[in-house]
């Protein structure tokens, strides 16, 4: 069954101390403004990257909003809204940690009842909000949030193109450093910088913390204004990864991700038949259940030691 179209993103304010986090463009500001459209109060909007004088006079203002705020000035003793790229805390406040669109929220979003199509379009735009005004300028937008974003662009370049792939960070490190002047410890900290908000994504090999690790971005289209190169097989996994929005994922040789509080493994396959899957499935163990996540194909598949679903994406992701 499919959701009911409602235009409106997940994540909900409230009238209450609250920070607002997340990487460039996923739609804090306008998730702020849409919360502001129906507040019957006096409000206030201070950006701290706008280099004009700003009035922080309160007297008779009910709730005030701190967009990049940088600490420079003092929280007012009423309700602020504070939002912030960085993964910031303040004692005292909500904190929502913002993405981009889930599908759910972008087929809501998208003026069509076709699935099939909704999803080609998601797997081409990406997952920004405003993508819906610019669609037909989406390479740009990309190319423009790229540059707009405050870290080293040769090792953020990377890691948007091989999203899915497997790496250590001295392996990383090793390839960057022969085309690139680079000191280790600038590559540790703009990396770390990276994790920290968000721009990237790492997942762990199960129960080998040392072994190659996995990495997906944020917004997964960047990869298309990064490398000629297309992987759907990556560019897939980014996709489900984003989806599964679950605090322990990890991936195993045999499986794409696995869950281990829920003794779930997930095998991303986009365009599996009964013959591949079942090649994939003989060399899975220690599971209860395997999802295999195709694009579009779904089949039946029986096995002895666990419970096996074959599952298109949308009907996955919409599953209650």
């Amino acid at each position: 069954m499919l959701p009911k179209k409602i235009n409106k993103r997940k994540e909900k304010l409230n009238y209450e101390n609250t920070i607002i986090t997340g990487p460039k463009r996923v739609g804090k500001t306008f998730l702020v403004f849409d919360f502001l459209k129906n507040f019957k109060g006096k409000y206030k909007y201070i950006d701290f990257a706008d280099f004009r004088e700003k009035d922080f006079n309160f007297d008779d203002i009910d709730l005030v909003v701190y967009d990049n705020y940088d600490f420079s000035a003092p929280i007012p003793p009423i309700t602020t809204f504070i939002i912030s790229e960085k993964n910031i805390d303040i004692k005292g406040f909500k904190k929502i940690e913002l993405k981009g669109l889930d599908f759910e929220e972008f087929f809501s979003f998208e003026n069509t009842t076709n699935i099939n199509h909704c999803f080609d379009k998601f797997l081409r735009l990406g997952n920004f909000p405003r993508i819906f005004n610019e669609e037909y300028f989406r390479d740009e937008y990309l190319k423009e949030t790229f540059e707009l974003l405050p870290y080293n662009k040769e090792i953020l370049a990377f890691f948007l193109t091989h999203i899915g792939e497997k790496f250590t960070l001295y392996q990383i490190y090793q390839i960057l450093k022969r085309n690139y002047k680079l000191s280790k410890d600038s590559f540790y900290k703009t990396t770390n910088e990276l994790l920290e908000n968000r721009i990237i994504y790492e997942v762990n090999k199960f129960d080998s913390p040392k072994s190659p690790k996995k990495f997906f971005a944020y917004n997964f289209a960047f990869k298309n204004i990064m490398t000629n190169k297309k992987n759907i097989l990556h560019t897939f996994e980014n996709i489900i990864f984003l989806e599964l929005n679950e605090k322990e994922v990890f991936y195993k040789d045999t499986l794409s991700f696995y869950l281990p509080n829920k003794e779930l493994g997930i095998l991303v396959l986009p365009f599996a038949n009964e013959e591949i899957a079942i090649e994939k499935l003989k060399k899975v163990s220690d599971v209860k259940k395997v999802e295999i996540i195709t694009i579009s194909n779904e089949f039946e598949i029986k096995h002895k030691n666990f419970e096996v679903e074959v599952i298109p994406f949308w009907r996955w992701r919409f599953a209650e």
